[in-house]
């Protein structure tokens, strides 16, 4: 995409998220700002300008709220996207998208799934503190993650080698007949085992910069503030200081301009 086009996708982006606050705020919801989302608002005031989406996270409960209420209370124009709404999508968080419009990422080109252009609204569960606990629950939910991925025809970026990949190997046989709703179920009961239990620690589902460094302290998102973003205010955690120095070290320094790129490899767009 050229800067143009982009500026574009940015417009329509905001669009959805005011669309997402609108429903969070009429059904007091708690929402926040994650990821490149957050740091945009903190370093930019709004979108990092190279940046090519917008992410939003919400503890379980909320998420499962705003799905629900969204499913009715969202204008027509947008379409939410789960993978219980669409049977081909395969990641375990949900999209809010723009009917007639086109953003296809590459590695899901060949993806029966709605085509619009998005955001990202993650859901957070409880870690266990235990690090074995932790290491076993990583590695079943990039195992499941895989399975479903391969069975919705996205092209998977990540492998598991050496022994992992034997282990992987073995496992696939012994889960061999499942459907790809079933596998979803299994994920789901994996990622929210712990949510009855209080802990210490939450991890944004399916986030981009995988599991150990998507792991954060609870209270660094459980209480909430205003920050601008394109003009507008948003919810965001009020230890985002914390929570961006995690994911990205001195967040307020931009990268080396050779390291600035959209992640999302988008290769056909329709506004």
């Amino acid at each position: 995409m050229n800067n143009l086009q982009l500026e574009s996708v940015h417009k329509v982006q905001l669009e959805i998220a005011n669309e997402v606050k609108r429903i969070c705020d009429k059904y007091n919801i708690k929402y926040f700002m994650i990821a490149g989302t957050l740091l945009g608002a903190v370093r930019h005031k709004g979108f990092i300008p190279w940046d090519d989406d917008l992410d939003i996270g919400m503890l379980r409960n909320d998420y499962n709220r705003f799905i629900k209420l969204a499913a009715k209370d969202l204008k027509e124009i947008y379409y939410l996207e789960t993978w219980y709404t669409s049977s081909g999508y395969g990641l375990p968080y949900a999209k809010i998208r723009k009917n007639k419009t086109k953003y296809i990422e590459k590695n899901a080109k060949d993806v029966k799934c709605h085509p619009g252009i998005f955001i990202d609204i993650f859901p957070f569960d409880n870690v266990p503190y235990n690090k074995a606990l932790r290491l076993m629950q990583e590695y079943w939910l990039k195992f499941y993650q895989h399975l479903i991925l391969e069975q919705c025809i996205y092209q998977i970026s990540f492998k598991f080698k050496g022994i992992k990949g034997l282990i992987y190997t073995m496992l696939k046989k012994k889960v061999k007949g499942l459907g790809v709703k079933e596998l979803k179920e299994k994920y789901e009961a994996i990622s929210k085992r712990y949510n009855k239990k209080q802990t210490e620690y939450v991890v944004a589902v399916g986030g981009s910069y995988g599991y150990k460094k998507e792991v954060i302290r609870f209270t660094w998102i459980s209480q909430i503030e205003e920050l601008e973003f394109e003009g507008h205010l948003f919810k965001a955690p009020k230890g985002y200081k914390d929570y961006l120095t995690n994911l990205y070290g001195d967040y307020m320094t931009p990268p080396s301009i050779d390291k600035r790129s959209n992640r999302h490899c988008i290769i056909e767009l329709k506004l």
